[in-house]
């Protein structure tokens, strides 16, 4: 009988074991599940005021699988976020001692893009991107960004900030860098330059700098308004 009962002792020990064992690997899972990351976008108009959001706004177009969007690169929503272009600011001393903002797009080691409002001159603006639903790959000529491209060790003026003229000088590195920029700042409607962007996935996106600075937007500066799309 002793020994019965002893039988009985592990076998209860045993069993409140296992069930100690799966309550804690259900509650591991369900932590896991509430811990997930949930991937959030911004929508345009994105801050990239060189003092308010010095790491500017990426975007990564595809992500896992879906249509994604853009994050600040100094507070992303999600750890796995890969960008495929940053479009920020930095400041840089203009001829006459003043400084002014100098806003650009970097593209990811791994991504290419052109101009395609220069292939097609008559694709510029809201229309032409409307318009923009295909594209012949064949025929395009896409170029990554120069790898020497690099704003450190920049000669700097009085301020203390990099001279206008070096930053131009690595800015024509970039294949969309600021060349976007005086169609978006004029009085002009329709100049919008259009841009086609291959991502790391293989996926083509249309891509225009609508205003800038945009208008409306939380403060009058430091703020820049984007299209984007997939197209096929």
């Amino acid at each position: 009988m002793k020994n019965k009962n002893i039988l009985l002792v592990l076998i209860a020990a045993i069993t409140a074991t296992l069930l100690f064992s799966g309550c804690n690997k259900d509650e591991e899972e369900d932590d896991d599940q509430n811990n997930q990351e949930t991937f959030t976008s911004l929508e345009s108009p994105y801050l990239i005021c060189a003092s308010r959001n010095p790491g500017g706004v990426g975007f990564d177009f595809e992500y896992h699988g879906e249509p994604g969007g853009a994050n600040n690169m100094d507070s992303l929503s999600v750890e796995d976020f890969n960008e495929d272009i940053v479009i920020r600011t930095i400041k840089a001393e203009k001829p006459d001692g003043t400084l002014g903002g100098r806003p650009f797009v970097k593209l990811a080691d791994d991504v290419q893009a052109i101009n395609y409002s220069e292939v097609d001159t008559t694709c510029k603006g809201e229309s032409g991107f409307e318009q923009l639903t295909s594209l012949n790959t064949s025929s395009l000529n896409f170029s990554g960004d120069d790898n020497s491209f690099d704003l450190g060790g920049l000669e700097t003026g009085t301020t203390g900030k990099p001279l206008w003229s070096e930053v131009n000088s690595e800015y024509a590195k970039l294949v969309i860098g600021d060349g976007w920029k005086e169609a978006a700042n004029n009085d002009t409607s329709g100049d919008e330059l259009i841009y086609i962007i291959k991502t790391s996935e293989n996926r083509y996106i249309k891509f225009m700098v609508t205003d800038f600075p945009a208008d409306p937007a939380p403060t009058s500066t430091g703020y820049i308004a984007i299209d984007w799309d997939h197209v096929d």
